[in-house]
């Protein structure tokens, strides 16, 4: 496969329907259904893309997190679907479902990567700003079905947009240097979230390759550092012992970081 690098390749794993199970009124059963009434441009992040992408069982999320252009033309639309709204792209929808829209870039990451090279002295912050863009277009539609108990079906929401798995390692990677400290729970759940999609993953070098290269550099540094380097697993395996449901296989974890460089 011959590929540019910036612009995101085909995620040929991404399934075409996601079943997830869940309980009538439950935080999934909420989550799709509000998915499902958003704008279809929206790409789909966090806990949510993360349990489609991994499969369950995965640790419990409690809210919406979506990426877009544009944000301001679609505010109307979100605010007349929320129950209050506070500005800066967060909402609160229906049964206290928390709504959380980032409006990113309107440059491909391509450009951004260009722009950024050209001035040097690349922040975590930018790095961040980048991973978001390639993950936005490396999204893909994925027919979301939530059901109960013998498979009742309880929501569908379909072809939503969701972000790849290569795309949600590009924005976890990024985003655990800005966690604050007293954040220490967050980056915890990200390293959880970056084994799980790890070791799940199927194309994930070919994606990851196709990025700009000041991004896919920083991404396969930083893994290796977090997941294979005696010191820094260590520390990372102190992070991920909250999260035991299912456990995380360092092992596993290392050989799927060194398949990727």
């Amino acid at each position: 496969m011959t590929t540019t690098p910036g612009q995101p390749v085909a995620d040929q794993s991404a399934p075409n329907t996601v079943v997830l199970s869940g309980r009538p009124g439950g935080t999934t059963h909420r989550a799709v259904e509000v998915l499902g009434e958003l704008p279809p441009e929206f790409r789909l992040i966090g806990g949510l893309a993360v349990m489609c992408r991994v499969g369950l069982p995965h640790r419990a999320t409690v809210d919406l997190d979506a990426i877009t252009r544009g944000l301001a033309s679609y505010h109307e639309l979100l605010a007349g679907l929320a129950v209050t709204s506070s500005g800066g792209g967060q909402y609160v929808m229906a049964n206290h479902l928390d709504l959380d829209v980032i409006d990113i870039a309107p440059e491909t990451a391509r450009e951004l990567a260009e722009v950024l090279e050209a001035v040097g002295g690349i922040t975590d912050l930018e790095l961040n700003v980048v991973a978001h863009a390639w993950a936005h277009d490396a999204a893909t539609p994925v027919d979301l079905l939530v059901v109960y108990g013998d498979a009742v079906p309880l929501v569908e929401a379909k072809q939503r947009l969701i972000a790849s798995p290569a795309g949600l390692v590009a924005m976890k990677v990024t985003t655990v240097p800005l966690r604050a400290s007293q954040r220490s729970d967050k980056r915890s759940s990200d390293l959880y979230d970056l084994a799980r999609l790890l070791v799940t993953a199927r194309g994930m070098k070919a994606q990851i390759d196709s990025m700009p290269e000041m991004l896919s550099a920083v991404i396969l540094r930083r893994l290796d550092r977090w997941f294979v380097e005696g010191a820094g697993r260590d520390r990372t395996y102190r992070e991920l012992r909250k999260f035991d449901d299912p456990p995380v296989d360092f092992d596993h974890v290392a050989d799927a970081v060194a398949a990727l460089s």
